[in-house]
């Protein structure tokens, strides 16, 4: 019995990376995965990124075009230090919808002042921050209401998926996968 109602579901997250990393002085892993219908992982994709240099859009949409997954699953639209992933451009290049799902609640002032501090195209990478997150819609997990953005997908389609793939907590599973993917190849790789 198929539990999702997607053939395929994509999600991405990235790793860690010491702070000494930042400014594009090391690298961290994108990570992503493809779950099936049954929600049993079917690929899984790594990228080597240099932190805060906006590589991780371009690792993302590499991986989703080897990716049969429907639907794209975001952890935020920061990775990898401050590199801004674009939903809409995401959608674009991939063919495919994006649910952006923001677990915590932002301060745009305080991101703004430190992209302001730290990059010369801090206003490009704000802007997109700033839209995905003014335009997030809450939806009620049944642990606690998370923000989410939608790109190219029917917000019925997205809370469909989205109830489907909460199910241990506000973190849909296929991102909590990519989270422990991501998370371990990245400390063996630190160690």
């Amino acid at each position: 019995m198929q539990t999702l109602s997607v053939k395929a579901i994509e999600a991405y997250d990235d790793g860690f990376f010491p702070a000494s990393y930042k400014g594009g002085r090391g690298e961290t892993l994108i990570a992503g995965v493809e779950l099936d219908g049954d929600l049993q992982v079917n690929r899984i994709g790594l990228r080597s990124v240099r932190v805060d240099l906006n590589t991780s859009m371009e690792a993302i949409i590499d991986i989703s075009k080897l990716f049969n997954g429907e639907v794209v699953l975001l952890d935020g639209v920061t990775y990898a230090g401050f590199d801004v992933i674009d939903p809409a451009e995401v959608a674009s290049k991939t063919g495919k919808g994006v649910i952006v799902v923001l677990l915590y609640p932002l301060n745009l002032q305080k991101i703004k002042a430190a992209l302001v501090k730290h990059f010369e195209d801090w206003s490009e990478r704000y802007s997109v921050i700033e839209r995905v997150y003014t335009n997030s819609i809450y939806f009620n997990t049944p642990w606690r209401p998370i923000r989410v953005y939608i790109e190219m997908l029917d917000r019925e389609r997205a809370f469909t998926i989205l109830r489907e793939t909460c199910i241990y907590s506000p973190t849909p599973e296929p991102l909590r996968i990519a989270h422990k993917i991501a998370s371990t190849f990245t400390h063996l790789l630190h160690l």
